[in-house]
């Protein structure tokens, strides 16, 4: 029997769906300065709007991979979008600080739901030597989301941020229409009853391999947000226009975008992901110290939009490592919420700490980023040993 094709205006929906769930990350560094002046917050509690994001995710990614794998991977998908999308619209609203914080929670869950479901729907959506690529296209979805918030500096600067954050919330709209419309319902249904929660637990615990791409995705994101978050402000200390600022930082989560595609081409050519995870995560480590001791606007730029495309070799690195983790393929999903949770973990407390820690100097922030590129490079380079190498990919 002949391979069925690709879906690929599934693929492609599925695509944008992420970017339109990861524009609301990158939406509050350009408007931060801007809100906490509104509401008269600290960066440190301003920073909150970043961390908060990834609450429930922190605390039950796993969990809701778990889960999706029975709900289908479809109606996870669409359920995050429609969350999404209300507290988007629920948050340009907010009339102070702690409504706001609370969308942002609301909207952190539907990127979890949207986080979770995409991956398995883009791998049973391509086909043959097509799926290879298409996992590589979503793993562009952080950075091109991010550097799609960060795209609403101008408008943050020209119209305000609720007219920014309403544009923002308009882009989840469409891409829950898109994908209602777009995602086939029977390439999205799970295959048959899907194991119990305790015996996929007990064999994604004894994979082990899964943790460790989990503890390495979660060290890369404190660098990444590192930069992500707190570059705009950074800009803005040394004299850059708030719009200027937000242009900056949307560039550098572009190059990162482009780091993920590079990465699916090297890998493509034969290049090791846990290599590309060790070389990626140290350069951009070294990097990103180098950016916050940089005295020049023009230099930090130069700093972020190299970190950000050496970085994008991990993430394209470990979004191809997690399905070859696992020993069956309805362990992606939970695979994938562990990755999230970690993650998001991440995301919740790093932001707050980071701003404290900027309060004494903008100059305090390399030591951690630094660290954390390192032991993402360490983890990278431990995942090539015999004992932890990859399965072979699903058939």
């Amino acid at each position: 029997m002949a391979e069925r094709p690709t879906r690929w205006p599934g693929v492609i929906a599925v695509v944008l769906a992420g970017i339109a769930a990861a524009a609301q990350i990158g939406k509050v560094p350009a408007a931060m300065t801007t809100i906490a002046a509104e509401f008269a917050l600290g960066l440190p509690s301003a920073a909150l709007l970043v961390g908060l994001f990834g609450l429930l995710a922190g605390i039950g990614g796993l969990a809701i991979g778990l889960g999706a794998a029975r709900l289908g991977a479809r109606s996870t998908l669409l359920a995050g979008l429609a969350v999404g999308a209300a507290a988007a619209l629920g948050a340009c609203l907010a009339p102070a600080s702690m409504p706001l914080f609370a969308a942002r929670i609301a909207e952190g869950a539907g990127f979890l739901l949207v986080s979770v479901a995409a991956p398995a729907l883009v791998a049973g959506l391509a086909h043959g030597r097509d799926r290879a690529f298409a996992m590589g296209l979503w793993g562009t979805y952080m950075p091109a989301g991010i550097a799609l918030g960060l795209g609403s500096a101008p408008l943050v600067e020209g119209f305000g941020w609720r007219s920014a954050w309403l544009a923002c919330a308009a882009l989840m709209v469409a891409a829950l229409l898109l994908c209602w419309r777009l995602v086939p319902r029977a390439d999205a249904a799970p295959a048959g009853p899907p194991p119990r929660v305790r015996a996929q637990l007990r064999a994604l615990l004894a994979a082990r391999r899964p943790l460790w791409v989990a503890a390495t995705f979660a060290s890369y994101n404190l660098v990444y947000l590192g930069m992500a978050a707190f570059l705009p402000a950074y800009l803005e200390s040394l004299g850059a226009r708030t719009g200027v600022a937000g242009a900056a930082a949307a560039l550098a989560a572009i190059s990162n975008a482009l780091g993920n595609f590079l990465g699916g081409v090297l890998m493509g050519r034969g290049a090791s992901p846990e290599r590309l995870v060790a070389a990626g995560a140290a350069l951009m480590a070294g990097l990103a110290a180098a950016l916050y001791l940089a005295p020049v606007p023009g230099l930090v730029v130069a700093f972020a939009l190299l970190a950000g495309c050496l970085g994008g070799l991990v993430p394209a690195a470990c979004f191809a490592l997690l399905p070859r983790s696992v020993p069956s393929p309805v362990l992606v999903a939970p695979a994938m919420g562990l990755t999230i949770q970690g993650t998001n973990l991440v995301q919740l407390l790093a932001p707050p700490a980071l701003g404290a820690l900027a309060g004494f100097g903008w100059e305090w922030l390399a030591v951690p980023l630094l660290a954390s590129g390192l032991l993402a490079a360490t983890i990278g380079f431990f995942l090539g040993r015999p004992g932890l190498r990859s399965m072979p990919p699903a058939a």
